[in-house]
């Protein structure tokens, strides 16, 4: 991340009102640049977009300070249908000649866009350290950060935090949710089931939305807030960890009608060094998309041959009937010249052709190891390498008002030595995306210089709690047997917060749910120690 887009805030601040309408006019790009890759994202949500060919950067060799990209562009596809059958969509592809159905700020609880809010905060581990050793350093990434209630947030951006809106995650020292950094709150990753105190090395946040003319699409918006984390880590050179970023993607739906046949997708334009002769696949157990080179020889700046790019679809939406993380997904070729409709968009989603014909295995392509000349492969197929783009999605679901899901992902790319040939790359590809899996199934918690890329440790595991009755009527009662509770949350099938206690004092906890309409509801306990733990529950 550059010094002069981490100060661009400021600059903004500066030129007063001029400066913050032009802001407001054009999406702000900045780069993260952690471990072994660099990546530039947008403030409307576009990834990877830079140059001819992209911007996720590695290294074309070890040891070596030239780089080339894996990635030309990723950005979210969203999509649902009302109870007539009209058609919501939007879909991000390169934002060229003005094409574009995502827009950057936030919504009102209305779904009424606030274009000021055009930013990417973004923060390391070096100044979160520094801030916790001297809260009154006034770090600019400290103090800018939009977490919820921050006083000192409009001296650096020029506008006011919205005082009804959860934002950017941080630790809340004070236990009063809201953040002070002058009380010795902080940023923190921001992950439903973990703990609100943990840190990557390198990390960005900003949010967009779906809210204006569906330049790309054509279709017509969810009102869709999509709030954005974008992360990574450094550890040790060849640690799968070092050659990986995360995603997470918090989707705030204002739409104050249901939607269902709904699916969250994102689109994958892969570029493998010269990405005229590439291979894409999936693992179906994992729920990973990959991409290989077609041949031994790179002719896109890799010294030996190309790295395998993969993407891990670590975390999908939930349904709201019943209420439960959707596991279907598909993972289908794009060929963006046949997407001359809204339709054709959902015809992908939904893992058909963009006519709406069939696709084999009901849209989940190319399934087996491309090592194994018996398995389903664009290998065994015959197929002739080339560009190759695709798109990755889960569904169909129930989507209500004001539910809040969550898309995490990981992005990471493996070569098992300096002269690693595609087969030995694709060799690892398992392991790799299983330390990937397993840094998030931890919570992003990990030992100093990161050994074997994961914690071996799931903080989330050891703390548990005793929750009667389930199901429940008109009251529920929860009770820690081994630490303290801080607080309690429970939210309905949308996701939104129907009581949020504080605990004060030891001993049971009552919550009184007499008023609440019978259903599906989460419940998540958080300890003083910052662990936390969920329960699903039925209200009678």
């Amino acid at each position: 991340m550059s010094i002069l887009l981490r100060k661009l805030p400021l600059l903004v601040l500066l030129l007063g009102l001029v400066g913050n309408l032009l802001a407001q006019s054009t999406p702000i790009r900045d780069t993260l640049t952690v471990n072994s890759i660099q990546a530039s994202v947008q403030s409307n949500g576009a990834f990877f977009q830079g140059g001819s060919n992209g911007h996720f950067l590695v290294p074309t060799a070890l040891g070596t300070a030239t780089s080339t990209t894996l990635m030309k562009s990723a950005g979210l596809w969203l999509a649902g249908l009302d109870s007539v059958g009209n058609l919501k969509l939007s879909a991000q592809l390169y934002n060229e000649n003005g094409k574009t159905d995502f827009y950057p700020g936030i919504l009102s609880i209305n779904g009424v866009p606030d274009p000021a809010f055009n930013l990417i905060a973004g923060v390391t581990i070096d100044e979160v350290n520094e801030h916790k050793n001297n809260p009154g350093s006034m770090i600019p990434a400290i103090y800018g950060w939009p977490g919820t209630g921050n006083s000192f947030f409009a001296n650096y951006y020029g506008f006011e935090l919205p005082s009804d809106a959860y934002l950017a995650g941080f630790y809340d020292q004070s236990f009063n949710f809201q953040y002070n950094p002058a009380d010795g709150d902080y940023p923190a990753l921001d992950l439903r089931g973990c703990p609100l105190k943990n840190n990557a090395d390198e990390a960005l946040w900003f949010a967009f939305h779906d809210v204006g003319p569906h330049t790309q699409s054509g279709a017509d918006p969810l009102n869709m807030e999509v709030q954005t984390q974008f992360f990574g880590f450094n550890c040790q050179e060849g640690s799968p960890v070092d050659r990986v970023l995360y995603v997470v993607y918090k989707l705030i739906n204002r739409n104050p009608i249901p939607l269902d046949s709904c699916y969250f997708g994102v689109f994958l334009d892969f570029e493998i060094g010269n990405g005229a002769d590439d291979y894409i696949g999936s693992d179906p157990l994992r729920r990973v998309a990959f991409a290989y080179n077609g041949d031994e020889v790179d002719e896109g700046g890799f010294e030996n041959s190309a790295p395998v790019m993969a993407v891990d679809l670590l975390r999908g939406p939930f349904n709201n009937e019943p209420f439960e993380e959707v596991n279907e997904w598909h993972f289908v070729p794009v060929d963006d010249a046949a997407l001359s409709s809204p339709a054709a968009y959902y015809n992908l989603l939904a893992g058909r052709n963009p006519d709406g014909s069939p696709l084999p295995n009901n849209g989940l392509m190319y399934t087996g190891n491309p090592l194994d000349p018996s398995a389903w492969s664009e290998i065994s197929e015959g197929n002739t390498p080339g560009e190759r783009k695709a798109l990755a999605s889960f569904g169909p679901f129930n989507l209500f008002p004001g539910a809040i899901n969550e898309l995490v992902l990981g992005y990471a790319w493996m070569r098992k030595h300096p002269n690693g040939s595609v087969a030995e790359n694709l060799s690892i590809l398992g392991a790799t995306m299983d330390a990937v899996q397993g840094l998030y199934d931890n919570c992003f918690d990990l030992f100093d210089g990161c050994p074997n890329g994961v914690s071996t440790k799931n903080p989330a595991s050891e703390f548990q709690i005793l929750v009667s009755p389930n199901p429940f009527n008109q009251w529920i009662q929860l009770e820690s047997p081994t630490v303290p509770l801080h607080s309690v949350v429970l939210f309905d099938a949308t996701g939104r917060i129907v009581r949020n206690v504080t605990v004060r004092e030891n001993g049971p906890v009552v919550m009184q749910t007499l008023d609440l309409p019978p259903g599906f509801y989460g419940l998540q306990a958080r300890s003083l120690d910052g662990r936390t733990a969920n329960y699903k529950l039925i209200h009678e």
